[in-house]
């Protein structure tokens, strides 16, 4: 039922709001759905939030997830969320949907 729960919003992406940048930084982490990956991007936009997770429950996209500073992504993201390193926290918005580009 908590799974359930937790990955719902990920079908009904006209929830969340829309993403779009080029990588900054990433560090690698731990969030309660598993390994994830938090990043900053410059905005292509004037979306304010410019910290996001990308965890194992979003839908990616063929190139996968961002792997590096550089790449250009775009998508959906919705709620607040967290993951951890060690004990070090960060915090960003959990991402729906992405897509990233290949270089």
């Amino acid at each position: 039922m908590l799974a359930a729960s937790l990955l719902a919003p990920l079908s009904a992406s006209a929830l969340g709001a829309s993403f779009g940048g080029r990588v900054v930084t990433m560090v690698p982490c731990i969030s309660p759905l598993g390994p994830s990956i938090w990043f900053t991007i410059v905005p292509a936009s004037l979306y304010p939030v410019f910290s996001f997770i990308w965890t194992p429950a979003t839908a990616t996209f063929l190139a996968g997830p961002p792997t590096h500073p550089g790449q250009q992504v775009l998508g959906v993201a919705d709620v607040p969320f967290g993951c951890k390193v060690g004990i070090v926290p960060f915090v960003g918005q959990r991402v729906q949907v992405i897509g990233t580009s290949a270089i």
